[in-house]
């Protein structure tokens, strides 16, 4: 049932993107970037699968937010992950940002969105941030101490402009 929840939500997805920008892989305009990585029907983010997401700013006189999107099934086993992102600007400097990305809150609460048995649960990796024009690239992995990290349906990177 969650998997076929989450591919109809992934397939709607893919076509207002697909509409949008003629695209299958991400959705942008010229302040707007959506992408996103499914992690298939094993649900399994393994260790040494980074991911980096490309972008380009073309408008700096903008403010942007970086919005990391972590989908994962419902009642997830832990409460925090531990994720690193790594953000390369285009003069070719890096910025590693570490964080314990909370699932849940003290009481137990799923923190995300839920639908069924898939939850999106959006991290603001940077708000209302001044970036440079040009070529950026954010590569999202974890430090979990398995081979990899359970009951995760995929990630995904939202670059918006601040209105």
């Amino acid at each position: 049932m969650k998997t076929k929840l989450f591919l109809l939500l992934y397939l709607f997805t893919v076509l207002i993107c697909f509409a949008s920008s003629l695209t299958l892989v991400s959705c942008s305009n010229q302040n707007n970037h959506s992408q996103f990585v499914d992690f298939g029907q094993n649900n399994r983010w393994q260790k040494a699968d980074a991911r980096t997401f490309d972008f380009d700013i073309t408008d700096d006189a903008q403010l942007y937010n970086l919005i990391f999107k972590f989908s994962h099934v419902y009642d997830y086993q832990f409460t925090t992950v531990p994720i690193i992102f790594t953000i390369e600007n285009p003069a070719g400097e890096k910025e590693k940002i570490t964080i314990d990305l909370a699932i849940k809150d003290s009481a137990g609460k799923e923190l995300a969105e839920c639908a069924g048995d898939v939850c999106d649960l959006n991290y603001k990796i940077k708000e209302k941030t001044k970036l440079q024009k040009g070529k950026y690239k954010v590569t999202i992995s974890h430090s979990f101490e398995g081979p990899y990290l359970p009951n995760v349906l995929g990630i995904g990177l939202n670059v918006e402009s601040v209105k």
